[in-house]
């Protein structure tokens, strides 16, 4: 098999020769080590929207001072702000964070309202197409759609500290924005239901301690069974990206009809071993991020944690070994390689159990 069908058989239920050893593209430098990684067996992941977005009755004002930005939203019905600072991370890279967000009263609300209203989805597949034919065999292309709606509004509209508080002290405002971005949210996944991507994937963040069971038995757990739905008569491969700690989750999520949980997480970063979710998710995907901190202690421990791994998802059904974190690039090789090294050593499908 080459590396695509490997990972395809894997995402259909089928029998993989070697389970999937996959990283998201960009994660590592491209040049000699990101070639002798994918000669020995390591694939490529890459996300690619098949909407592009306009708001045309929003006009935005940015003003910038040093690495902050002032954002301004003029709409017809008031205008709101948000300020959002770049922060380097070592070596020439850098990050964009929000670090206040749009709503920070309850008139603010009918605005972000307006704002997400006024979203115009334009479907257009040729980036993606695009992708698929520069990737080739040495990976997949999933098509990316936005975080559900539960999720926009506590990493993009309110905040933690906003959510938290008009949940409870403003809950007919909250609900009412809630389901704007519920309309406009279910309106991009019917859109991406109808084009070229067999695998779909929602860009979440779900860990327990944010979104406890009773916000996600509520809020998430119906959006994601209706999106299913939508994707599922398609013929889409359904994922979300929950990279997390799952433990007080782990039955809600078995009721979700989602087809894989990716960036599942495991000990000792994540809360919730393997083998449990393997043994609760029968028939759902679990593609890993490996906890890319283990590349810190060394390689003999990343080797170690690489057979645990394989060892606790014998035989190895509906189970892919991934990065979908950044790495430290001081461990990029040691730990990548180290990972590599024992998939092929004792990655082969079914993995024999001890």
């Amino acid at each position: 098999m080459n590396l695509r069908e490997r990972i395809m058989a894997v995402l259909r239920h089928g029998e993989p020769d070697v389970v999937p050893w996959v990283v998201y593209q960009g994660l590592v430098p491209t040049g000699s080590l990101e070639r002798r990684l994918r000669d020995g067996g390591m694939a490529l992941c890459q996300w690619q929207s098949v909407i592009w977005t306009e708001t045309p009755n929003v006009r935005v004002e940015d003003r910038v001072e040093g690495r902050t930005t002032y954002r301004t939203y003029h709409t017809p019905v008031g205008k709101v702000h948000s300020v959002l600072r770049s922060t380097p991370l070592g070596r020439g890279v850098r990050t964009t964070w929000t670090v206040e967000r749009m709503v920070k009263s309850v008139q603010d609300y009918e605005v972000v309202k307006f704002i997400v209203g006024d979203t115009v989805y334009h479907y257009d597949p040729e980036p993606f197409l695009e992708a698929q034919r520069w990737l080739g065999d040495d990976g997949i292309v999933r098509a990316w759609v936005d975080v559900s709606p539960l999720q926009q509004m506590l990493k993009t509209y309110l905040g933690f500290e906003r959510f938290s508080l008009d949940l409870y002290r403003h809950p007919k405002e909250f609900n009412d924005l809630y389901r704007v971005i519920e309309e406009r949210a279910e309106e991009s996944y019917k859109i991406v239901a109808n084009s070229p991507a067999e695998v779909v994937c929602a860009g979440e963040n779900i860990d327990g301690v944010l979104t406890n069971p009773r916000l996600f038995e509520k809020y998430c757990l119906p959006f994601y069974n209706r999106m299913a739905h939508i994707l599922h008569q398609r013929g889409k491969i359904y994922l979300t990206h929950m990279d997390g700690r799952l433990n007080c989750l782990k039955d809600l999520i078995s009721r979700t009809e989602i087809d894989g949980i990716e960036a599942f997480t495991p000990p000792p970063v994540g809360d919730l071993p393997i083998k449990e979710a393997r043994a609760l998710w029968d028939k759902k995907i679990i593609w890993t991020n490996f906890p890319e901190t283990i590349f810190l202690l060394g390689a003999d421990e990343t080797r170690r944690l690489t057979k645990e791994l394989l060892k606790n998802a014998a035989p190895g059904d509906s189970f892919l070994v991934g990065i979908t974190e950044d790495i430290h690039p001081d461990y990029i090789e040691e730990g990548l390689s180290a990972v590599t090294e024992i998939i092929n050593q004792q990655g082969n499908y079914p993995i024999p159990h001890d």
